[in-house]
């Protein structure tokens, strides 16, 4: 091999020493000699390596040594690096012993269900989820998107079965995600993507609500609540500090009241009311700064919008569910600072709308700018309050009619609803609004508050020996607020209440109660039995798609001394159903 001049020859089978490697170009080399001279680097000696100390690598024996005395040596060859022999094939049959280990707790890990069970391949998009495998479970929930792939496939691809049943037949009585930005969301970076809980449980309430895909849902549940509780087990629990996983709990909660897991069902209604007020939900228009965020202010209108849904959602569920069984309620309604929801379609395009806190509405004010979304809201602050009422304490001036403080709340209640109905806008009035799911339930929910509300009324009036008077008004009102909500439903038609709020059940069974008790006075009837028959007839249907609709059902045979239970599903969790009649009534 043709040498360098001025550099020794180096032989590939014989290397040179480290005392005859040169470490520099030799004097009197230009620049490009210099770039192009072979570099070879020198090590330090042994003691200063053990020391950590400089080091001039001077021969035979360097300056740090020579001065402080010590012994100089240094090594001709360098030691290996790496893991010792034989170190690889014991980590390899370790990791195969955990492996073994993981594939037989994945049953308990994530529930009863067979995690091998293949999911439809039109149910998952693939081009959104390149990380889910067919069986269901996720791969690695945390892989880079295709570096590959185009911005405008990035940005927004054709949702799949999934998405698509959810969006159309769930996210109307729950408007809570924004279909457009979480369909986008979804080909983000790992880290910006939407938790897997979330995904799993809207695929719950789509197969949930499809006939097709209705072996599912379980699946779906269970993982999702395991996803969930898993993020709240991170670290000090602060990664579930947002709105996903407040969306999430929220369709836990919806799914398990539909299913009639009522205890479960009560704490995750809890904890998505305590996650809503800890992310400042219930103060986003609040002229006052809050004292504690643990939550970053929203980046426009449509996200600011998206969490007046989350949080008014939230409190709906809290008061329906609260009027189903007496307990107190999780979310105060002085302490509701945020303005009622827009429009969907505002939502939707983006365009600000101008709303009003639900104090103006329970005032009168601001009643033309309510939104079927905002309606219920309304309606549900009424439930709370028909709540409270019933629950405060007796007092001994109650058996006075007048000044009775029964009597002044009672009266204060129905002068709102009373208002309400004859102010209501006309764009939330049957039959204009008959297209709009929102708008049926707002309307029968606020006939079964009047119901509600008197028929603890009759109860209280008959307790205490009052007269007549009140007994036979309350009784006329109610017959009037069931033969309205009958007519609602005779207008829509039963197959059509199936798009309809889930707890539209418990506003059906209310009124075919009013038609058992008025049975018992009236026996030959035949018009309320008709009335009565017809009720069952639409719960009974309810029931393919709202579980929850069966348990009222039984209860319902249950006052009506009925005994054929024949097919009748009864609830599992052998749960009280007496606790779904509101407790005064």
């Amino acid at each position: 091999m043709a040498s360098h001049p001025g550099q020794p020859s180096i032989d590939p089978e014989n290397p040179p020493s480290q005392s005859e490697c040169p470490t520099q170009p030799p004097t009197g080399h230009s620049d490009h000699d210099a770039a192009n001279y072979p570099f070879y680097k020198r090590n330090a000696c042994t003691t200063c390596r053990r020391m950590k100390s400089k080091c001039d690598m001077a021969k035979p024996a360097c300056g740090t040594c020579s001065r402080f005395n010590r012994t100089c040596a240094y090594e001709t060859t360098r030691k290996k690096s790496g893991p010792k022999r034989g170190y690889t094939a014991v980590f390899g049959s370790r990791l195969a012993q955990v492996e073994a280990l993981l594939s037989a707790q994945m049953p308990s890990i994530l529930g009863s269900q067979n995690p091998s069970a293949p999911l439809p391949g039109a149910w998952v998009d693939r081009a959104s989820h390149p990380n889910l495998s067919s069986t269901g479970s996720f791969q690695d929930t945390m892989e880079e998107t295709d570096p590959t792939a185009s911005s405008t496939e990035r940005a927004y691809t054709e949702p799949s079965v999934g998405y698509r049943i959810y969006f159309e037949d769930v996210h109307i009585y729950m408007p809570i995600i924004h279909r457009q930005r979480h369909l986008s969301a979804l080909n983000y970076a790992p880290d910006s993507r939407p938790p897997v809980c979330l995904q799993y449980m809207i695929w719950c309430h789509a197969a949930l609500v499809s006939e097709k895909y209705d072996t599912l849902h379980t699946a779906f549940y269970e993982r999702a609540r395991k996803y969930a509780e898993a993020d709240e087990m991170k670290g000090y629990g602060g990664g579930i500090l947002s709105l996903a996983h407040a969306q999430t709990w929220l369709l836990i909660t919806a799914y398990e009241y539909k299913m009639m897991f009522f205890p479960r069902a009560w704490l995750s209604c809890g904890k998505a009311c305590r996650l809503a007020i800890m992310l400042g939900l219930h103060h986003l228009d609040s002229p006052s700064p809050q004292i504690k965020q643990c939550f970053t202010p929203s980046i426009d209108w449509v996200e600011k919008e998206e969490r007046r849904r989350v949080f008014w959602t939230t409190f709906c569920i809290d008061k329906f569910a609260t009027i189903g069984t007496g307990w107190p309620v999780g979310i105060n309604e002085t302490e509701a600072m945020t303005n009622l929801p827009a429009s969907e379609e505002a939502f939707i395009t983006g365009e600000s709308e101008p709303t009003v806190p639900l104090s103006d509405v329970l005032d009168g004010e601001g009643l033309s700018t309510l939104s079927p979304s905002a309606s219920i809201a309304f309606v549900s602050c009424i439930f709370g309050r028909i709540t409270n009422h019933l629950r405060l304490p007796q007092s001994q001036d109650d058996d006075d009619y007048s000044t009775g403080g029964f009597w002044q709340r009672h009266r204060s209640c129905d002068e709102i609803l009373l208002h309400f109905a004859l102010t209501m806008p006309t764009h939330l009035r049957l039959p204009i609004g008959i297209g709009d799911p929102n708008i049926i339930f707002c309307n029968i929910a606020l006939h079964t508050a009047v119901i509600c509300l008197h028929q603890a009324a009759i109860f209280k009036a008959e307790w205490n020996n009052i007269t007549e008077y009140p007994i036979v008004q309350s009784r006329l009102r109610c017959s009037a607020a069931a033969h309205q909500i009958l007519e609602v439903i005779k207008m829509v038609g039963p197959v059509n209440m199936g798009k309809v709020n889930p707890f539209v059940s418990f506003c059906l069974y209310v009124a075919a109660r009013v038609y058992v008790q008025h049975l018992k006075l009236h026996p030959e009837d035949t018009e309320a039995h008709s009335a009565f028959q017809f009720f069952r007839s639409v719960i009974h249907t309810l029931k393919t798609t709202n579980p929850l609709a069966e348990s009222f059902l039984f209860q319902l045979d249950v006052d009506s001394e009925g005994g054929s239970f024949q097919g009748l599903r009864l609830p599992t969790n052998n749960f009280p159903v007496e606790m779904l009649t509101p407790s005064n009534l």
